[in-house]
């Protein structure tokens, strides 16, 4: 709930709500909320979020180890790895992830052009087709 007024105070705290002013002058009133870490962690309710994480603790170095080989600076493929990692968990063991992410992300073959400018290879039914990294490889920059 937004307040519009003046602010001659900071933030406070009374019977369980704040009453906070923001920069455009309204205020903002908000209950205290009764979610605490251990209830998170507890409750049945957040089971499936419980389970989301163990499956995130363990894709995540699967996907580091793939990534690094890859020895590209683009976030956005590791991001991709580690939810495709997160995805396969449900169905198959580490093992199996590793290798399917090492086929679908695997190391790029590349090319250099008497020009300097280095070019992944795309093999596509005999046919070979370079591209330029940028194209390719979309930086997050």
């Amino acid at each position: 709930m937004i307040i519009r007024g003046k602010r001659p105070f900071k933030q406070r705290t009374k019977q369980g709500m704040t009453l906070a002013p923001m920069k455009s002058g309204a205020f903002m009133l908000r209950m205290k909320s009764s979610l605490t870490g251990k209830r998170v962690k507890t409750d049945t309710a957040f089971k499936p979020l419980m389970e989301d994480a163990a499956r995130m603790k363990v894709a995540s170095p699967l996907a580091a180890r793939v990534y690094r080989e890859l020895e590209i600076g683009d976030v956005r493929i590791y991001r991709k790895m580690v939810g495709k990692a997160k995805e396969l968990l449900k169905r198959m063991s580490e093992g199996e992830i590793e290798c399917i992410l090492r086929k679908e992300y695997g190391p790029v073959e590349v090319v250099k052009v008497s020009t300097g400018i280095v070019y992944p290879i795309i093999w596509e039914k005999n046919i070979v087709r370079l591209y330029h990294f940028s194209s390719f490889y979309k930086s997050s920059a």
